[in-house]
């Protein structure tokens, strides 16, 4: 039960990252896994455990949530829509479907990370805009970890990184909100971990939401990379 507590500082680390560029949820999943959880469970006690984090890094911000709120609203709908299918389809498929796909997505979000997040040249229609928000609707509802990641390089390709964090935070922080409530129903929450890591990822976030200007992002973003990439590496050889 004590090894339990290594999740304090793995929540509050995954808290402060992901209030700044997403991603860091790589970490949690295969301390989850290490620490005996079936990937199922894993997957879904991470997604609740560090839920909050997106939630908590918009305080800092609140004086710009209205207005992004306003502008993602049809994002927001689409991405809750498809969450719902991805958490559904975790949940309607056997374990050992998911742990022989969870390496594989698990090195698809650290690599993610290292993806340059500059404003693209190219604008994006609204309707791949909305295509693209919606296949990280899915892959955050079936697996999470690197959704962050996924829903700012669409929407940084359209708009400055002025509001970008803070948009991903608005759209992640209420797509899971219809995941967590299919993944509590389900029965798969282990909550004992799931708290731990709700509270310390809390702390993170809003600490990093204070002080977000002064971060080296670049570096914590490649030391995720590296850790998930080679945390994949370890799955794939226990579950393949």
């Amino acid at each position: 039960m004590n090894s339990l507590y290594l999740l304090i500082p793995i929540g509050f680390i995954v808290g402060f990252i992901n209030a700044i560029s997403g991603g860091a949820s790589t970490l949690s999943f295969p301390v989850l896994l290490a620490l005996g959880l079936n990937p199922i469970a894993a997957a879904t006690t991470n997604s609740l455990g560090i839920s909050n984090a997106n939630l908590f890094a918009l305080i800092p911000q609140r004086g710009n949530i209205k207005k992004l709120f306003l502008e993602y609203r049809s994002l927001i709908i689409i991405s809750c829509f498809a969450a719902i299918v991805g958490s559904v389809l975790l949940l309607a498929f056997p374990e050992k479907v998911f742990s022989k796909i969870a390496p594989f997505l698990l090195l698809f979000a650290s690599l993610s990370i290292l993806a340059p997040m500059k404003p693209g040249r190219i604008v994006l229609s609204a309707a791949k805009e909305k295509a693209f928000i919606a296949f990280a609707g899915i892959y955050s509802g079936y697996f999470g970890p690197g959704s962050g990641i996924l829903v700012i390089a669409t929407l940084i390709r359209s708009r400055s990184y002025t509001y970008v964090n803070t948009g991903k935070n608005i759209i992640s922080g209420v797509t899971n909100i219809f995941c967590n409530a299919i993944y509590i129903a389900s029965g798969e929450i282990r909550w004992g971990a799931c708290a731990l890591l709700f509270t310390s990822s809390a702390v993170g976030a809003i600490t990093a939401g204070r002080i977000v200007t002064h971060l080296p992002v670049k570096f914590l973003r490649i030391l995720v990379a590296v850790t998930g990439t080679l945390a994949s590496f370890w799955l794939m050889k226990k579950y393949l």
